[in-house]
């Protein structure tokens, strides 16, 4: 029995590495960026992101990349957007805010657009893709 109970949480706890993917979005330029990690769940489930914007850097963890912490706030998605707001990590302060519009069409991959503020550095208008 304890066999079984073992093996089921390791196949429930390596089921989201397997289809987690890096959604990546940047301006046109390369001055900003916003990265995120979404899970296996049927809603929008963010695991991780790393959000730069010059010589700066934020990251949701060592893990992800170096940079200041920051963490995932709201996070929205139906079938023609994601919305994403990054904060600190006591949750009172927003760094980032990610608003896209998706389209797809036939097998081709996901398409996604729109804009990404960063609260005293700018806004940006992004594209984004899986990576």
């Amino acid at each position: 029995m304890k066999r079984l109970a073992a093996a089921l949480l390791l196949a429930c706890l390596a089921t989201p590495a397997q289809a987690s993917m890096w959604i990546n979005c940047s301006d046109a330029g390369g001055e900003a960026s916003f990265d995120y990690l979404i899970g296996t769940v049927p809603a929008l489930s963010i695991v991780a992101l790393t959000v730069s914007v010059g010589e700066l850097v934020w990251a949701s963890d060592v893990a992800y990349g170096p940079g200041e912490p920051i963490a995932v706030g709201q996070a929205f998605e139906d079938e023609q957007m994601i919305l994403i707001d990054a904060l600190d990590p006591a949750m009172t302060e927003r760094l980032a805010s990610l608003r896209l519009f998706k389209a797809a069409e036939g097998d081709a991959p996901m398409v996604y657009a729109g804009t990404l503020h960063i609260p005293g550095h700018g806004a940006w208008a992004v594209s984004c893709a899986e990576g």
